[in-house]
């Protein structure tokens, strides 16, 4: 069967009659998501304006220093309240002071009486106390509503270090407390040289064991902060190594101990190497030797 031209047509425009609402819904949908996406864009660029304009303000206002203005007006207003209900300070309590001077702490301390007692900054006092040359440790607590606890641990002096002709005492910590009244804290060891300060405690530790060395000690010197020295009493130098320093120590207990050390004929001990020490004596020892050995010869 055969169609004519104007059947085809008719035919044809039918189906696009039949396809156009199809078209139209399609359409609509795809227009429905580019707008959302369009309104999103746009919410997106307001949030932006908006928070950069208020990031502006506040940088603005900061600068301007009117935070902290109304920060600082607010603490003052609150001290003031405090203040008038009896929070300030009325006693300093100060315990374990015995070589700090009264006035360097106070100074240090930089609080007074009838300061609000709730600006102290507990933290900052204890670290300008332990500045100070006898503060070892210092704690600082508030006890409401108007004391202020100070508890220091001071320094204990346990030699005096001798230092391009100036005298120090120093602590157990090594660390050298300058002052000028060193002979007011009693006979402590003596210790000599760059570095001394540093290793003293650790060899005074030792040396506890050996009383027959402590009893001769005059002074201990630190040989180019590698080893020590030892001058006892009468000035005989004894030399020791870092690396045998236990042994060395031994060796000269035990040649102290049974006299075969003695100050009037040895002038120089060297135990560096204590398996093999030797001995520097005296010219008169030396002369005492040789008129023996004649004499036998004879």
């Amino acid at each position: 069967m055969r169609l004519n031209k104007n059947t085809k047509k008719t035919i044809l425009s039918a189906k696009r009659s039949k396809n156009e609402p199809q078209k139209s819904a399609a359409t609509r949908k795809v227009n429905k998501k580019k707008n959302a996406r369009t309104m999103r864009v746009y919410a997106d660029h307001i949030r932006f304006f908006f928070g950069f304009v208020a990031m502006l303000i506040v940088a603005i206002l900061w600068f301007q220093g009117y935070p902290q203005r109304v920060y600082t007006d607010t603490l003052e207003k609150l001290h003031k309240i405090t203040t008038s209900l009896g929070f300030r300070v009325q006693e300093i309590i100060v315990q374990g002071r015995v070589n700090t001077k009264q006035q360097d702490l106070m100074q240090t301390l930089k609080i007074n009486r009838g300061d609000p007692i709730f600006t102290i900054d507990l933290q900052q006092a204890r670290f300008r106390l332990e500045k100070l040359e006898w503060v070892r440790h210092a704690t600082v607590i508030r006890s409401l509503p108007d004391i202020i606890h100070i508890k220091i641990e001071e320094r204990h002096p346990i030699a005096i270090w001798q230092h391009h002709n100036q005298f120090n005492l120093v602590d157990e910590d090594g660390t050298a407390i300058l002052t000028k009244d060193y002979r007011h804290y009693g006979v402590l060891p003596l210790v000599i040289g760059e570095g001394a300060p540093q290793k003293s405690p650790d060899i005074l530790k030792i040396l506890k064991n050996f009383p027959n060395i402590q009893k001769n000690l005059q002074a201990l010197s630190r040989v180019r902060e590698r080893r020590w020295n030892i001058y006892l009493v009468g000035g005989v130098l004894v030399k020791l190594s870092d690396h045998s320093l236990s042994q060395g120590l031994i060796l000269l207990e035990k040649l102290l101990t049974e006299q075969r050390l003695s100050i009037n004929n040895v002038r120089e001990v060297d135990l560096r190497t204590p398996e093999r020490y030797f001995l520097k004596v005296t010219p008169e020892t030396i002369l005492r030797i040789k008129t023996n050995r004649k004499g036998r010869v004879a």
